[in-house]
């Protein structure tokens, strides 16, 4: 596969577009769902998540409400 048709292909299976492909018809459901599972697993190339600061009985500013 050339240069220009790999482009194409990762294109056809971006998540922006991929819905859009498969409605034209360009891409199947099926195909794409073989591309997912093709793909290599990353999880070890996450970063850990900090949990945010919590409000402390001290702190006097009362929480943002919504409107």
């Amino acid at each position: 596969m050339n240069r220009e048709e790999e482009t194409k292909e990762l294109r056809a299976f971006d998540i922006r577009t991929v819905e859009r492909s498969i409605r034209r018809g360009s891409v199947t459901r099926k195909d794409y769902n073989a591309y997912l599972k093709s793909l290599p697993d990353a999880a070890d190339k996450v970063a850990p998540h900090e949990a945010p600061e919590t409000l402390t009985e001290t702190d006097d500013t009362p929480p943002a409400s919504n409107p």
